[in-house]
């Protein structure tokens, strides 16, 4: 039985795809991290106002996608979730007007 094992005969393309994956989740996750830390920080340390912290994110996630070669997925999503950042923070200063 392990005699009839030959070393670099094995086919790991399932382990490959694997590790791919793994690889561009996580690709993904720190640029996403790092955009949110960064406006985060401008809103709450710096006190900028909050649309051009997102507008700040939004900007490091496609220049860090540019710079790793990320596809047309990823742009989309960085548009989706800065839509989606102005629409909340157009709703919570809007209930922030009319309570204060």
């Amino acid at each position: 039985m392990a005699s009839d094992h030959v070393r670099g005969e094995m086919d790991i393309t399932h382990q490959k795809d694997t590790f791919d994956g793994f690889m561009s989740i996580t690709v993904w996750s720190s640029i996403l991290i790092i955009a949110s830390v960064l406006a985060l920080t401008l809103i709450f340390a710096v006190q900028l106002d909050w649309m051009i912290s997102v507008l700040a994110g939004a900007l490091v996630c496609i220049a860090g996608g540019y710079a790793l070669g990320m596809k047309t997925g990823w742009y989309i999503t960085v548009a989706v979730l800065t839509v989606l950042s102005f629409v909340t923070g157009g709703i919570v200063s809007i209930f922030s007007m009319l309570l204060g």
